[in-house]
């Protein structure tokens, strides 16, 4: 980890991650995934203090993706301590799924 990194891979074990699984780049056009990555990024933005984002490439993870059972991208899935809060396929707007996550993580805290 890099001091200057500001997400860091190691959390509490208290902390969620959301997954978002994505095509690999043949299945999707440049401007796509950019929209995605952009995305993504902003997401992490808005809910760092809560969760770590990360993006999993079809192409780079097939076990992973297979042993969720995504059927559609992009998909969009909250894990705490392996158990799995949350999903969602397809894409939603960026405003529902920051409140939506939030309140999930406050629900199962309280």
């Amino acid at each position: 980890m890099k001091p200057d990194d500001p997400y860091p891979v190691l959390r509490s074990a208290q902390s969620a991650v959301l997954l978002i699984f994505f095509m690999p780049s043949a299945g999707t056009n440049h401007s796509q995934r950019a929209l995605l990555t952009a995305f993504a990024d902003s997401l992490q933005a808005h809910l760092g203090c809560l969760l770590r984002v990360l993006r999993i490439n079809e192409a780079n993870h097939p076990d992973v993706v297979k042993s969720f059972a995504i059927t559609q991208t992009p998909a969009f899935v909250l894990v705490r301590r392996g158990i799995e809060l949350w999903r969602q396929e397809g894409l939603s707007d960026q405003a529902t799924l920051v409140e939506l996550i939030q309140n999930l993580l406050t629900e199962k805290v309280s």
